[in-house]
């Protein structure tokens, strides 16, 4: 997203199409979809239907609101909370095979009326019209103009809208090979660390902003995740590889997780 973001998204294992393309192949003969059939892998994020349900819970989602995803994936977010809470989601998603694929898996629920991606540069696009919330799970990772993107965040949200963001930070000062495994690996150009990510919410608008330390939650279930990969016997060494590294940064106690709230101004 954005002319400083990473330009080779694409490439990071975790975005390899082939094994998603085999799960909706299997998928082919049910002519209606539950949620539930694709969630081993359009689930992007960490902990779950859990996460899911501390986001509705910080926002106080109400039926009838308008909820934007940034760096939407497969839309299961949206589809999530569109059919537990009655919102009306929009995804921007910047890869197009992925979008289509979205909007595949959304049709196929049932659920396009009110859940829908959009193939777009989140920092580029024009709303039609404000939005009551905006929330983003691990996807700002991957971008580094963070003034361009929080200022059109705050832009896009009603007075006193809020935002939802799960992402990475940096717990300390970033050792080179961490930033190198950072960029090469999960696609990731800048990590900042707790006070210069409050500030930049700040600086474009935000306030109430609260922070949230996930990194022990999220370090047991990234290693979790490897080490059951790696006990299915994938055949996916890039995702391995992905999965492996992932495991060791959090183990490395430089990568950090967290969950931010904060309420345009």
């Amino acid at each position: 997203m954005g002319d400083n973001s990473t330009s080779d998204i694409g490439d990071a294992a975790l975005y390899h199409l082939e094994r998603f393309k085999r799960s909706l192949d299997a998928l082919d003969g049910k002519p209606t979809w539950d949620l539930a059939d694709t969630a081993d892998f359009d689930c992007m994020h960490y902990l779950g239907d859990v996460a899911l349900e501390k986001a509705a819970k910080a926002l106080d989602l109400k039926p009838g609101q308008t909820v934007v995803d940034i760096g939407s994936g497969f839309s299961a977010t949206g589809r999530y909370l569109s059919k537990h809470y009655g919102v009306d989601v929009t995804g921007i998603e910047l890869q197009p095979e992925i979008h289509e694929l979205a909007e595949l898996i959304t049709a196929r629920n049932g659920l396009s009326e009110h859940v829908r991606s959009v193939n777009a540069d989140f920092t580029t696009l024009t709303l039609d019209a404000p939005v009551d919330h905006i929330i983003s799970f691990l996807c700002i990772l991957h971008i580094a103009d963070r003034d361009t993107l929080f200022k059109k965040a705050a832009s896009a949200l009603k007075p006193g809208g809020k935002m939802y963001i799960e992402d990475y930070f940096a717990r300390t000062t970033l050792s080179k090979d961490v930033r190198d495994t950072l960029r090469n690996i999960a696609s990731c150009p800048y990590l900042p660390n707790r006070d210069q990510y409050i500030a930049d919410l700040a600086k474009a608008g935000f306030k109430n902003i609260q922070f949230e330390d996930m990194t022990e939650e999220w370090a047991k279930f990234v290693h979790e995740r490897a080490v059951s990969n790696r006990q299915g016997g994938t055949t996916a060494a890039p995702l391995t590889l992905f999965y492996d590294t992932i495991d060791a940064l959090f183990a490395g106690g430089e990568l950090g997780g967290v969950r931010i709230t904060a309420t345009k101004a």
